[in-house]
């Protein structure tokens, strides 16, 4: 029993003696939370295209989560020195910030789709109710006034016709005067040759 007794001592002593955080360092649970912020705001300062306004964002964000979590850069940046020299220490503190990130992003998703959803409610609401209008007026239409439309319709398609049918014939009248200009040219140049040819023979 005694011996039993100084075991458990011995083993409680050594654990006692097994060296900690140090308590000028972030707790993992603290550092889970700042990194797991910077992240957000570093993916956020990727999407701004001129580097002086996202320096300028990233540093205004940064400062945010120092004040949020009572801690400073200087304080950060030590913190981060200590955990890059204990790896397994960071590897557990990232599994935290991985699984904090993964569930912020399911939130996201939903909410986005919560979002499309409800707009492609209201817009499948709206149409119907423009269906229904639209329907509502198409039997307030009275007979006559179809009849009026269809006649109007019918004015509106000859009168079309009888322009292009206009416009044809202007064109076939251009083109015969152009014609005839041309045989008048032709034939004037031929007198004129001929009769030069005439005068060069007589002085011959």
């Amino acid at each position: 029993m005694k011996n039993f007794i100084y075991t458990a001592f011995l083993f409680l002593f050594v654990a006692g003696c097994k060296p900690g955080i140090p308590s000028d360092i972030i707790q993992p649970d603290k550092m889970a939370l700042v990194l797991n912020d910077i992240h957000i705001v570093d993916a956020y300062i990727t999407t701004i295209p001129y580097l002086d306004s996202s320096k300028k964002t990233a540093a205004a964000f940064y400062n945010g989560i120092y004040k949020r979590y009572e801690i400073d850069s200087a304080l950060y940046g030590k913190s981060m020195a200590y955990y890059s020299q204990h790896p397994k220490i960071l590897d557990e503190i990232y599994t935290k910030v991985t699984k904090g990130l993964n569930k912020q992003k399911g939130v996201l998703v939903k909410a986005d789709s919560l979002v499309n959803a409800k707009a492609a409610k209201i817009l499948k609401a709206k149409m119907k109710v423009d269906s229904a209008k639209r329907a509502d007026s198409l039997k307030k239409v009275t007979a006559p006034q179809r009849a009026k439309f269809k006649a109007d319709s019918l004015k509106k398609v000859l009168a079309v016709k009888k322009a292009d049918s206009i416009k044809k014939v202007d064109s076939t009248k251009k083109a015969k005067a152009v014609l005839r200009k041309a045989l008048r040219k032709k034939r004037a140049d031929s007198i004129k040759a001929s009769a030069l040819l005439k005068k060069t023979i007589k002085k011959k």
